[in-house]
């Protein structure tokens, strides 16, 4: 019975030899006789060649190349004196500047993980923007105060497509701003319809801004800004306006955009 437990024993020990080892060697990047000679000599604190060969395994002639590679590398001492004997640097001492290197690894790889989220993130707002985004507004007064926060924003351009109903109604709602805009020299484009309720509106402001009269029917109202920003709003006629409520899409949306700039420079 003792034989047996001694040998169950021996096992065991042999086994987590055998782990311990092998783990050296994947984390420190040691050859399997290196790791092999350094785990025994923690076992048995100092030891000969011989002894060594004979406890690890590792063939007697590769023994005192491999101590000499451990011993350059940091892990092991030459105890002087005949026969020579050899003993391992304290884990804590020899395996201090692989802990440092693997926490300066950790942390540098999460420096880099944090800067490609970040990248990521980036990305992922870019494409966003490139995809655009189309909102609703209900309601003139939304409506308008929507057009007003578009244009006190403006900073290089303005272009209007609209109809006379709805310029007499921008040009009472909107003209201080307008006129604010064009003395920070942002350049304002009108472009309207040929309408005889509106023709004299358009003869002041000929005045003042860049209009061109063309000679078709537009029910919307089109705002533009910045070559970035458009609105596009339907405004009923007072007799509808209790029937239908006012709407308008807001939107930086790039095709829809493409498509607003593509009429305007036809119209112009």
């Amino acid at each position: 019975m003792v034989f047996v437990s001694e040998l169950k024993e021996a096992r065991v020990k042999s086994s987590f030899v055998e782990a311990l080892w092998r783990r050296l060697s994947e984390y420190l990047g040691l050859s399997e006789y290196e790791a092999k000679l350094y785990v025994s000599l923690i076992e048995v604190g100092q030891a000969t060649a011989r002894k060594l060969s004979v406890f690890s395994g590792v063939p007697r002639t590769k023994v005192y190349p491999v101590l000499k590679r451990l011993i350059d590398i940091g892990l092991v001492t030459e105890i002087p004196g005949e026969p020579r004997r050899f003993m391992p640097v304290p884990p804590s001492i020899a395996l201090k500047s692989y802990l440092k290197t693997y926490r300066d690894l950790a942390q540098n790889l999460s420096s880099l993980i944090s800067t490609l989220e970040d990248v990521h993130k980036r990305a992922r707002t870019q494409e966003k923007l490139r995809q655009g985004f189309i909102w609703t507004i209900k309601g003139k007064q939304n409506i308008f105060k929507k057009i007003r926060e578009m244009l006190i924003n403006a900073k290089r351009s303005v272009y209007i497509i609209t109809n006379g109903n709805d310029l007499l109604l921008l040009s009472r709602m909107f003209s201080r701003l307008l006129d604010e805009l064009a003395s920070r020299l942002v350049k304002i484009k009108i472009i309207t319809t040929n309408e005889q309720n509106s023709k004299y509106l358009v003869k002041e402001l000929k005045y003042l801004y860049d209009v061109k009269v063309v000679d078709l029917q537009f029910p919307l109202t089109v705002l533009y800004v910045d070559h970035e920003q458009l609105l596009m709003s339907y405004m009923q006629s007072e007799s509808d306006s209790l029937k239908y409520e006012d709407e308008a899409v807001f939107s930086n949306n790039p095709v829809l955009r493409r498509l607003v700039w593509a009429q305007i420079v036809n119209y112009s």
